[in-house]
């Protein structure tokens, strides 16, 4: 048994070790040459003006937590979609699709209260 974990703290190691070098190594091999336009602030090839303090409105956030949640839906949703033949077939159908029908109705609680409070209006 404790072979097992020796093998995992051998391969943790190795792989800390290449991560560590590979960062040694490119530090110690990048050319590095500063001068004031390399150390100024890049936007796509523009100039930067004025402060880089920009409020961004909350609802940009909750949109994007929205989306989030039902991204985690999907991870959910695909595989049991997969497998739901298979568990149809072994007689466990009913209790799979109640399951589902749950954690969907769940879900759409969420995006209906998120929904009540506006958090899809965009004015």
């Amino acid at each position: 048994m404790h072979a097992s974990y020796a093998t995992v703290g051998v391969f943790l190691l190795l792989g800390l070790a290449f991560v560590g070098g590979t960062f040694a190594a490119s530090w110690l091999l990048r050319p590095h040459h500063p001068h004031r336009e390399k150390l100024a602030t890049y936007e796509c090839g523009e100039r930067p003006l004025g402060n880089a303090w920009v409020q961004f409105r909350v609802v940009f956030y909750l949109f994007a937590l929205v989306f989030v949640v039902f991204d985690v839906e999907v991870v959910f949703l695909v595989p049991w979609a997969l497998v739901f033949r298979d568990v149809t077939k072994a007689g466990m159908g009913w209790f799979a699709l109640g399951e589902m029908v749950v954690f969907l109705a769940i879900l759409m609680a969420g995006w209906w209260f998120a929904y009540r409070r506006g958090c899809f209006d965009w004015e």
